[in-house]
């Protein structure tokens, strides 16, 4: 039995005189299980009689989310940013909700306003990745380029933070069709000497795409060759065939 199921079981014999502790643990847990359907049912239920703060309204949000209630989890999500007006983590769950109905101007909005709220060492590449890629899906490749420009002079040049950023760069060339220019800002990150796992598999994974894009059939087995050395259960291996 995992830890999870173990707090559930524990939980569930707790007397009713805990009844908002007993509904958050549940909540939490079957959340955690990602039983999101069972998680609602005790989320909805604390929030209705107990006290909850912005961290419940998140959790209920993120549930609705994930079963495709995102009207709900709009209503649920805005609540906690009236409470947590700071917590990018809102934004970017905003900007996820109307990418998901189709709303991608105001989504970039969102993945703007959570980069700008958490730069720094707090800052997650998810917030960038899905600014960028948004924008390319929009065609709006010089706002892409000036963004992620500006992240880049957040970091060291010889960081690991920085070097990803730089993938993420390679994917406007790659949306604009600039293929070549995508692959050689790649082969630049990988022929610096960079050990970290991460991040080699992400650039190669790129180049991957673009050389399959081109009908670089022996190039693209070439990189697929590569991904496999180093990590033969890598999810990208799944999406390609070289023969």
């Amino acid at each position: 039995m995992g830890k999870y199921e173990s707090a559930i079981e524990f939980t569930e014999k707790l007397d009713d005189s805990l009844k908002c502790g007993k509904l958050e643990i549940l909540g939490f847990c079957y959340r955690s299980l990602n039983n999101d359907t069972k998680s609602i049912t005790y989320y909805e239920e604390y929030i209705e009689k107990c006290n909850p703060s912005y961290i419940q309204r998140v959790n209920l949000g993120d549930s609705y989310y994930k079963t495709n209630q995102l009207e709900k989890a709009k209503e649920q999500f805005l609540i906690a940013q009236k409470a947590e007006p700071e917590l990018g983590l809102i934004d970017y769950n905003l900007g996820l909700i109307e990418y998901a109905k189709g709303n991608k101007e105001k989504a970039v909005e969102y993945f703007t306003s959570v980069i700008n709220k958490t730069k720094g060492e707090t800052l997650d590449f998810d917030y960038i990745e899905m600014q960028i890629n948004t924008l390319n899906e929009l065609k709006e490749y010089d706002s892409a380029f000036k963004n992620i420009d500006t992240i880049l002079e957040i970091w060291d040049k010889n960081s690991i933070e920085y070097k990803y950023s730089l993938i993420i760069k390679s994917s406007i060339f790659g949306a604009k069709g600039e293929y070549q220019s995508a692959i050689k800002m790649l082969d630049n990150i990988i022929n610096s000497g960079i050990e970290n796992e991460i991040v080699l598999l992400e650039a190669y994974a790129y180049q991957l795409d673009y050389y399959s894009k081109m009908n670089k059939k022996k190039k693209a087995c070439e990189i697929y060759t590569k991904i496999e050395s180093i990590n033969p259960e890598s999810g990208i291996l799944k999406e390609y065939k070289c023969e």
